[in-house]
Order: structure tokens, then sequence, then C-alpha cells
């Protein structure tokens, strides 16, 4: 997007080269033979150099947008400017003025019209240039006005290219985004289903045990309950993760805090949340990467570490914000569930997606997860 000051210089300069241009012109002509008057030949000189400024000028400013209802007349206008610049040049052949300023009017054309019928115009009008000029020129055919018009026949078709070339680069770029998007929203499911599914496995499993051994029974319908639980939050965080890819992002602090809750509800132990800093409102891929961490990390903990207690430290640095998830150790035998093993590799990709960083490794008896990301 163009800035202010661009669009001052560009206006700057146009409007410069315009006034030189038609003030040379005007100057020209007249010293031309024969000169603007109001009677006779100057006076068709003086009409038609009215009418071809008045449908070029008016030509160019109609229909400029690609969909407004006015561009076939914009169109026709700036077709309709040949025919007083063509008189004018059979008139004076020696001054060719008015089919330099046609030239900018032939450039609009090459841009609006279909290339083919275009290039038609163009080469019809460089043929009307050659055959005025050996029909009223004293020294025939004006090679150079060809010549130009020809030149920017070709500079308004590598132009059209060039303009093709960064449409299609725009429509590449729209459909990585949607290829982006997509895999973004693939991966937020993934990591919702995996953090509900295994904490649902887990006191499945537990339940079986306890029954397979012909245990409490109570305990078992508890497992049986919170795993019950689990499935309900997993459809929430599948609706929030929908509401957050449309820009909905919650404050990280608060959804931290009700992982924390639910880890609490579904271990009976305590995880403890502190927060450091001054909270701002993070960038929503921030903002996600921080909230799918600390979830993949205390989902981790319920797995590997049962009986471990979990703390959540979240620090608002400047220019970033850092994430660490630490636990105690486990106490309990893990319930070996099989598969799975992508909970780091998902949090590394997603934190080198934004340029953040993610260090993991054991902390005493525990293990210790640190995100840090640019905000």
């Amino acid at each position: 997007m163009k800035t202010t000051g661009e669009r001052i210089t560009r206006v700057l300069v146009i409007g410069t080269l315009l006034t030189w241009a038609l003030v040379a012109y005007v100057r020209g002509l007249l010293k031309e033979d024969p000169a603007p008057a109001l009677h006779g030949t100057g006076l068709a000189l003086l009409v038609l150099n009215v009418v071809m400024f008045a449908l070029l000028g008016t030509g160019i400013c109609v229909g400029r947008g690609q969909a407004s209802p006015y561009r076939k007349l914009g169109i026709v206008l700036l077709l309709l400017s040949l025919v007083p610049a063509m008189a004018l040049y059979a008139i004076a052949p020696h001054a060719g003025g008015g089919f330099f300023f046609c030239m900018a009017g032939l450039w609009v054309l090459m841009s609006r019209l279909p290339l083919r019928l275009g290039i038609t115009v163009s080469v019809v009008t460089v043929v009307v240039i050659g055959g005025l000029g050996e029909g009223f020129r004293s020294g025939g055919a004006d090679l150079g006005l060809m010549s130009a018009f020809a030149g920017l026949t070709l500079g308004a078709v590598a132009s059209r290219q060039g303009a093709a070339a960064q449409e299609a680069t725009r429509r590449a770029e729209a459909a990585n985004a949607v290829l982006a998007e997509r895999s973004h929203l693939a991966r937020e499911i993934h990591d919702i289903l995996a953090h509900s599914l295994s904490a649902q496995i887990v006191h499945l499993e537990g339940a079986r045990l306890l029954l397979a051994r012909d245990g409490d029974r109570v305990q078992a319908l508890d497992r049986v309950e919170r795993a019950r639980n689990l499935a309900r939050s997993g459809l929430e965080e599948t609706r929030r993760a929908l509401a957050t890819l449309r820009g909905e992002v919650p404050e990280p602090k608060e959804v931290i805090q009700e992982l924390a809750d639910e880890f609490y509800s579904s271990t009976g132990r305590p995880c403890d949340v502190q927060v450091t800093g001054v909270p701002r409102e993070l960038p929503p891929q921030a903002g996600l990467a921080v909230v799918r961490t600390a979830q993949e990390a205390l989902t981790n903990i319920r797995k590997h570490a049962p009986g471990a207690r979990a703390q959540v430290t979240l620090r608002y640095l400047t220019g970033g914000v850092e994430l660490e998830v630490t636990d105690t150790g486990g106490t309990e035998t893990a319930v070996e569930l099989g598969g799975g093993g992508y909970g780091l590799v998902g949090m590394r990709e997603r934190a080198e997606l934004i340029d953040g960083t993610l260090v993991t490794g054991p902390d005493g008896k525990g293990f210790r997860v640190s995100l840090r990301v640019p905000a």
C-alpha cells in the first residue's frame, strides 16, 4: 500500500510532466501554420483541440475501476479521442502534438481492452499515422512517431503481462494462505483430541484395572465420570478452537487457570499458576501457542507422571512472553497407552511457526517445558 508521501510524490511528478507537456504543446501549436484562430482553419484547429482533450480527459477518468458500470463508456470516449487527434495531424502534420497526448489514452485503452483488441487498435493507429503522414506531410510518413506508438504498444503489453503475473502471484499466495489455515485448523483439532482423548483413556484404563481386580467400584465409577467430563470438555475446546481461528482469542492467563483447575479435578493433585509482568493482549498466534503448549504439557504430566504436582508460570516480558510448565515427578505407576509420542514435536513445530523457541528436558525428578514467543 502506498504511503501518503509516495502518493504526494507521484502526484507532483505526474502533474509537473503534464504541465510541461501541455505548455510545450500549446507553445508549439501557436508557432505552427496554421495557428489557432477564431475563423477558418484556425478555428477548426481550436475546436479539434478542445474536443480531443475533453474526450481524452473524460475517457481516462470515467470507468477506472474494473467493476465500474461506466467502464465501456470510458473506452468509447478514448477511442473517439483518436478521431480529432487524426484530424489535427492532417491539418498540422508537422506538429504531431495531439498524437503524443493520445499516447496516454492508448496506454489506458491497452489496459482496459482485451489484449488482442488493444493490439488491433494500436496497429490501426500506427497505420493511420503512416497514411496521414504520406498524404499530408511534406517529408512523408513520420517514422519516429510511428515507432513511438509501436514502442508504447510493446510497453503496454509488457505492463499487462507484469500485472497478470502479479495477480497470479497474489492468487497463489491466497491459495497458500488457505492451505496454511487448513493446516492450522488440523493442528488445533489434533491438539484438542490428543488432550481430551488421551486423558479419557487414562481414566478409563484406570477404571478397567480396578474392575479387573475386583477393586472399588466407586473409584471405578469416579474414573468413568471424569472421562465423561473430559469428553464434554473436549467438545467445548473444539468450539473454542474454532472461535480462536476466527480471531476470538481469550486471555492466556484465564485459559491456563481453567486448565489448572481441570488438572486438579482430573488428578486430585494441585497445579499452581503464577503470572509475572504486566498482562497485555497477545497476537492471536502467540496466545494460541501459549495456551496449546500449556495444555499439551499438562496432558503429558497426567499421562507420564501420574501423582505429580504441576506448576505453570506465565511471564510477560518486553517484546515477548514466556511459559514454563514443570512437575515434581510421578509417584504412581504410569499407564502404558501406546502410540503417541508427537506432543513435544507438535509443540516445537508450533513455536517455530511464529519464530519462538521451545526447550524441554528433565528438571530434578520431574520434567520442564519452557516456551518463549515474540509478542
